[in-house]
């Protein structure tokens, strides 16, 4: 493949320059922030570019007004990353950070234990959850877990959805994301139905910004009680 084709193919799996922008300047959500650092940790080259953006922050902050964030979020957030590349440091929770593999730094403070511990709950056929975080106006922050050869749902958006795989694979509208991949499906889209790889379960850390619109009867009926 040509290179240039391949870089083009690359950035459509990687989170764009304005959202790492905004995570630089603390302008985004807890659950939006959590999303690009963990995205950030498989890619050395996008840690790079926080740090560059980091350089224009102060600008950002005095023009805009910053997420609602808890105390300390933000630089408990960047340390984490700048541990990533920084062997003469401990990470500040080495229990945590090195209990999965799968799970990095920024990853790893909001969950009980490794991924095979957490408390999956059933959320369709071949489909588990698990909820993180929930803000006020109806954005989460879960991981999905999908066993091989799985289809999921149809479904449309209410609002953006960015999927980030931690393990396996999927495909969808001719793209295939694999471990660190980033889809970032827009509010627009109405058919979405990602095919998960055969094989290994496909682990993927998931922020909605709305409920999604699940298509067919039993699947509405059965959405209250997913949460999603």
């Amino acid at each position: 493949m040509n290179p240039e084709v391949q870089n083009a193919a690359n950035a459509d799996r990687l989170i764009s320059d304005e959202w790492l922008v905004a995570y630089a300047a603390g302008n985004l959500s807890e659950a939006k922030a959590t999303l690009v650092a963990t995205h950030a940790s498989f890619h050395p080259e996008l840690k790079a570019k926080i740090s560059d953006a980091e350089d224009i922050a102060g600008a950002m902050l005095g023009a805009t007004q910053g997420a609602d964030l808890s105390d300390g979020f933000f630089d408990r957030l960047m340390a984490q990353i700048d541990e990533q590349g920084d062997t003469a440091r401990e990470p500040v929770n080495v229990e945590a950070a090195y209990r999965d593999p799968r799970v990095p730094q920024p990853l790893a403070d909001y969950l009980e234990g490794n991924l095979d511990e957490l408390k999956w709950r059933f959320m369709g056929p071949g489909m588990k959850q698990v909820k993180l975080w929930a803000g006020e106006n109806g954005e989460k922050l879960w991981l999905l877990k999908a066993k091989g050869g799985t289809e999921i749902p149809e479904h449309g958006h209410n609002g953006n959805e960015l999927t980030l795989v931690l393990q396996g694979g999927y495909k969808v509208d001719g793209t295939h994301y694999t471990v660190g991949d980033l889809e970032v499906a827009d509010g627009g889209v109405e058919d979405h139905r990602p095919l998960i790889d055969d094989g290994e379960d496909c682990i993927c850390l998931v922020v909605t910004e709305a409920p999604i619109k699940l298509k067919g009867t039993i699947a509405r009926a059965v959405q209250p009680f997913i949460g999603l």
